[in-house]
């Protein structure tokens, strides 16, 4: 495989580098003549991405319309050398051909190799001699499914000695962006643990495979034994444990206290831990049930105003770092550092409260019993709702297990009461069926909206993304991180953004999110971008609630649902928050979810106290998450 080549390449209608290409590309263009003899196969190759370059509808803005014409013949007669050289390979110059293509060009070597169906002239032999090769480009191949039913034989022999093999497995069969590789069936799946135990043997492991293995879920396809995770979890520990001199982290901290202050609530960062300080004074003198339970809504701040939780993980939340470098299982719940740290915070101000009240004689189980038991009658009169609360003598074990039975036990509560009306406790004591907790429905119609449509998402990234192309103009350079706050903050017309980034403004013009006027000028239209901004921001909108109410957000939302921009949907829970409780409490959705419920449930939970005591308090936070949202519901029902 020659490494240097510096032809053209086409990588996509949209790449940033296609001018240069087509500069590279014009004295080809001109030079050209059928009479020229090709014997370098890179050369063959470069005029194959020219073609599909020009044929895209490519042009360099020096080019005359006369030019673009003669170069789009001319690209036509590129099809008749191309096709001249490529059924000449045959068994007696394969390995040489194939030897000498450039890197820069070994995606488009094999698409043609089957365009020209050259395999049908490649016996099995000179083909697994190739394979044998160091520089054999196996995951090149395995993108081709004519290539693969062909060799299949050899393809599945190169896999099992393959360092590339790993890799291509995981990203098949566990990662969740995957690729498009074609596992031949010579290779069994159960072959695929002994790949993994050598790779885990051998001195090239990633992290990130390693945690691939260790969370990922096992199928038919890619079975996972547990002794194969337990053995993946292993090796993951001793890999950082044999770097900890070598490796500088950039980490991140929180504390929380309880102290005499004139605030109720005083926040500072130092470096990058935050200090989070709530006065004593003040917690002290509200000991009453009902401010109990306000205090994780108003002064832990775990929902936002419109009672969402705040501590689920968010799209707009997970940088392009972590994106791109970050394990993305195929079922792995998406989070980053954002959400681990509110992860960190809500614990901290949780087991932090939890003991203060218990110091005051205060079992925040039985504050959840009087929410179920006392308040939703006097309240509401909404009767049949009960919930037992663990002994005060109990283990964290027995705490763990009751905590999220009776978890179980008020959503099953809640769902018959908005099926029924009532909850009819006979009826309720013969039901027996598994809890879905997406499925939980709502008592109010048209609760909250989604995006669902590749155009809204287009315009949220292009208005709210730090990544967007339209955030920078020559006039205001890299000053503002998104196009909404250049907006927000300039004063700015079509004319001061480059040609191809005019195109993209253009199309959100059309879209109605902003608006161009004669001078050019462009203004947001601010209701469709408050829309799209709480989108944005939340992955959903509760559209029951003010400002919702209002005639020109209202006018709005019923425009994009109409349009099939957005869905709506009638649940208990958002779908972020479904999500956070299906990876806090199961493995129904996500293979590396903490599966809270399930190990104290069937007795598979951790024997260290101190992990258990975070597994409680993980438990405590979810029952005020699921008792904030019940009481959304009726206050906002009965309002």
């Amino acid at each position: 495989m020659k490494e240097r080549y510096d032809g053209v390449k086409f990588y996509g209608k949209n790449d940033l580098g296609n001018a240069w290409q087509l500069e590279k590309a014009e004295p080809i263009l001109n030079a050209f003549t059928l009479d020229k003899q090709y014997t370098d196969i890179n050369e063959i190759i470069e005029l194959y991405n020219i073609r599909n370059a020009i044929n895209s509808d490519l042009a360099l803005k020096s080019w005359t319309q006369e030019q673009c014409k003669k170069y789009k013949e001319t690209v036509d007669m590129f099809l008749s050398v191309i096709g001249k050289f490529f059924p000449q390979i045959n068994d007696s110059n394969f390995i040489e051909i194939v030897s000498i293509v450039s890197v820069l060009y070994m995606d488009d070597f094999w698409d043609l190799f089957v365009q020209f169906n050259v395999f049908d002239r490649i016996s099995p032999n000179i083909f697994e001699i190739y394979l044998q090769s160091p520089n054999t480009t196996l995951s090149k191949i395995l993108e081709h499914k004519k290539l693969v039913y062909r060799y299949g034989a050899q393809l599945a022999e190169a896999l099992r000695t393959s360092d590339e093999t790993v890799r291509i497995l995981t990203s098949v069969y566990l990662e969740r962006s995957k690729s498009h590789y074609f596992i031949p069936k010579e290779f069994s799946p159960t072959e695929f643990e002994s790949v993994f135990l050598k790779y885990m043997e051998s001195e090239r492991v990633h992290p990130n495979v390693l945690e691939l293995i260790y969370k990922g879920q096992s199928t038919k396809e890619c079975p996972i034994s547990n002794k194969l995770r337990l053995k993946a979890k292993r090796a993951l520990k001793q890999f950082w444990s044999n770097r900890k001199e070598t490796i500088t982290t950039t980490g991140y901290g929180i504390s929380v206290s309880f102290a005499k202050q004139e605030k109720t609530k005083e926040e500072k960062r130092d470096g990058s831990t935050w200090h989070l300080t709530y006065d004593i004074d003040w917690l002290e003198n509200n000991l009453d049930y009902p401010t109990i339970l306000n205090n994780f809504l108003y002064l832990f701040e775990m929902f936002d105003i419109w009672f969402r939780s705040s501590l689920v993980s968010v799209q707009s939340e997970i940088s392009v770092f972590e994106m791109n470098f970050m394990p993305r299982g195929a079922k792995f719940y998406p989070k980053g550092m954002g959400f681990n740290m509110k992860n960190m915070t809500s614990a901290a101000q949780t087991a932090l409260y939890y003991d203060f009240l218990k110091s005051h004689n205060i079992d925040l189980e039985e504050v959840f019993k009087w929410f179920f038991e006392t308040y939703l009658p006097e309240e509401f009169d909404v009767h049949g709702f009960s919930m037992v609360a663990s002994a005060p003598s109990a283990t964290y074990v027995e705490k763990c297990r009751s905590l999220a039975s009776e978890m179980d036990g008020v959503l099953k509560q809640f769902r018959m009461f908005v099926e029924d009306g009532k909850i009819d406790r006979e009826l309720f004591e013969m039901s027996s069926e598994h809890m879905i907790i997406g499925n939980i429905p709502s008592l109010i119609p048209n609760k909250y909206a989604y995006p669902s449509s590749k155009e809204i998402n287009n315009e949220m990234w292009a208005l709210f993304s730090d990544q967007s192309v339209l955030s920078y103009t020559e006039k205001t350079n890299s000053k503002y991180d998104t196009f909404c706050q250049l907006l927000s903050h300039e004063k700015v017309c079509l004319s001061d953004f480059a040609e191809w980034q005019q195109n993209y403004i253009q199309w959100l013009n059309e879209r109605d999110v902003i608006s161009i006027s004669v001078d050019g000028s462009i203004e947001l239209h601010p209701d469709k971008a408050w829309v799209l901004q709480d989108l944005y921001q939340n992955d959903v909108t509760c559209i029951y609630t003010p400002p919702f109410s209002f005639e020109a957000l209202s006018s709005v939302v019923e425009e994009m649902i109409s349009a099939g921009d957005l869905r709506v949907g009638s649940t208990l829970f958002t779908e972020p928050e479904r999500d956070y409780l299906n990876y806090m409490l199961n493995k129904s959705e996500f293979s590396d979810g903490l599966d809270l419920r399930n190990k104290y449930i069937h007795s598979t939970y951790p024997q260290d106290e101190e992990e258990q005591k975070k597994d409680y308090i993980t438990l405590l936070k979810l029952m005020i998450l699921v008792i904030t949202k019940i009481n959304d519901e009726f206050c906002t029902f009965y309002s």
